[in-house]
């Protein structure tokens, strides 16, 4: 009778059995699968601030276009709060400048970004004296994964010539 010497039973036992692979991917298994959650959580973040990012640039740059030329495409002429090119004169659900013309081109070189859109509205103030400045609140919307998002953005904007259509009284 043969005895195996320690070192030659060792060696028949050198590989993994099925039990410990399984178990080694499922815990590989349960590791990739959290990865995976986060990095799709980090897209979805991602996205998000991306959003918010585009819409407060397109504010700022709406504030600094009325600034510089409310006489030419956001003068409010019948105090009515809303720039009268924005209305919606032909009842249709799109806010004038934001209708293209005939030959596909919107009609006025306001501040845009694809997909994205605004509403304007202004508080004038009573006060005579103070009417070159306006509290303007813009509304910027935009879609993400099918429903639609907006954030508010309000800011007291200095208007220049703005004179030329609120005559003092003399």
């Amino acid at each position: 009778m043969r005895t195996r010497s320690p070192s030659r039973r060792n060696a028949s036992r050198r590989g993994f059995t099925v039990l410990e692979v399984i178990l080694a991917f499922a815990i590989l298994l349960v590791g990739l699968v959290s990865i995976y959650a986060l990095f799709a959580r980090g897209l979805v973040s991602h996205k998000r601030a991306v959003d918010y990012t585009i819409a407060g640039q397109l504010a700022a740059s709406v504030f600094e276009d009325i600034s510089a030329n409310y006489q030419i495409y956001y003068y409010d002429m019948d105090l009515n709060g809303r720039p009268d090119l924005s209305e919606d004169r032909n009842f249709n659900g799109v806010d004038d400048w934001f209708e293209p013309d005939q030959s596909g081109q919107l009609p006025y070189p306001i501040p845009r970004h694809e997909g994205y859109r605004f509403k304007i509205e202004y508080v004038h103030p009573a006060d005579k004296d103070m009417r070159q400045s306006i509290f303007v609140t813009l509304r910027v919307y935009w879609l993400n994964a099918g429903e639609q998002r907006s954030e508010v953005f309000e800011r007291a904007v200095y208007v220049r010539y703005m004179h030329m259509y609120f005559p003092t009284d003399g």
